[in-house]
């Protein structure tokens, strides 16, 4: 038996996975080098909108992709209320945090019978989580301004019940203004199917086939 050939198949085995791990760490790096140019020029860019054919208005932004690390030590980690909810999750697919301002402008309560006194009365109600500004007369009420602010924060990921407890998918928002209440969710996930050539077994079977072949 040349063992010889043998050293020099082996040799040629390990050098063919160390450079496959070099060219897969090359890749691993550029593509990471993307998604970070691509989340700063996200961040750039701010919001859009458009309109849907009848005419309901869409707010549009680009998605930042971070991994689980960068996430952690993100500018929306350091909201408390974000940091909490996604503590309660074993695996974070999603973070979205969005404030709002409902504003009505211009609603008249007339009185079916006048008060029978001239008056006006001009005045407002600041508070936190709403604000009114109102006239009112012997006719009837004008609000001229009526906020409501909100802030929503929405998470989806997994979760369970103890370490080896089942997976649940789950998504949970919460609104910071009490008087806003959720009624109904529906959060669908998209979920592609996994190549055959995708598959872990098989990149596992190529790899030891491929080296008993060197070997031998």
């Amino acid at each position: 038996m040349d063992t010889t050939i043998d050293r020099k198949r082996i040799i040629i085995f390990v050098l063919s996975i160390v450079c496959l791990l070099l060219i897969s760490q090359l890749f691993a790096k550029c593509e990471n080098q993307k998604v970070q140019l691509a989340n700063i020029d996200a961040l750039n860019k701010g919001l859009t909108t458009y309109e849907l054919k009848n005419g309901q208005l869409v707010t549009s932004v680009e998605n930042l992709v971070y991994t689980n690390d960068q996430l952690k030590n993100s500018i929306i980690m350091k909201d408390k209320k974000v940091k909490e909810l996604t503590n309660k999750f074993s695996n974070v697919k999603t973070v979205t945090k969005f404030v709002t301002n409902t504003k009505f402008d211009t609603i008249t309560l007339a009185y079916k019978d006048s008060v029978p006194c001239n008056f006006e009365k001009v005045d407002s109600v600041l508070k936190e989580w709403y604000h009114i500004a109102y006239k009112s007369n012997q006719k009837g009420i004008t609000i001229t301004e009526l906020s409501i602010p909100d802030s929503v924060i929405v998470v989806s990921g997994e979760k369970r019940k103890w370490f080896w407890g089942k997976k649940t998918s789950v998504t949970d928002i919460t609104h910071s203004n009490p008087f806003v209440e959720t009624e109904q969710i529906q959060h669908i996930e998209v979920k592609e199917p996994a190549k055959w050539y995708d598959s872990s077994i098989l990149k596992i079977a190529i790899g030891f086939i491929g080296g008993i072949l060197l070997v031998k």
